[in-house]
């Protein structure tokens, strides 16, 4: 079994591609929005907002891309759409299961798991259109 696309590799190596790939996919989780957890009160509107802020939602998705790139990069289409969202869904269970006394979360990471399923296979999908993939083989 080939983890990843270079075929020569030692297991040892592939192994660590994945969990590179699953580590920045889960700090995607950490980095970006784990620590923010209060809500801003808005007193023009006077309206509750948050807790994530517009620019987090960016800065994630403009990392989300290069993360989604170099996994499409170093491992088969297949494990890319394993690794990304398992691993982002666990990270954000570890910090969604720890705080919610209502067992919601557990919805919440459906919901999670679903969407970031969808967004790996967009992102990708482009990746897969537009990076040339060297298999590590011999021409």
């Amino acid at each position: 079994m080939h983890l990843t696309r270079n075929h020569d590799q030692s297991p040892a190596r592939q192994w660590a591609s994945v969990a590179l790939i699953a580590l920045l996919s889960a700090g995607l989780w950490v980095g970006w929005f784990a620590w923010d957890t209060e809500y801003q009160y808005d007193e023009s509107t006077g309206e509750m907002a948050g807790p994530y802020a517009i620019w987090q939602g960016v800065g994630a998705f403009l990392c989300g891309i290069v993360v989604a790139g170099l996994a499409y990069r170093l491992l088969p289409f297949g494990v890319a759409l394993l690794i990304l969202p398992v691993s982002f869904t666990l990270a954000w269970i570890g910090t969604a299961a720890v705080n919610d006394v209502t067992g919601l979360w557990m919805i919440g990471a459906v919901l999670v798991a679903f969407g970031t399923t969808l967004g790996a296979l967009v992102l990708l999908g482009i990746a897969a259109a537009v990076v040339p993939v060297h298999r590590g083989r011999p021409s």
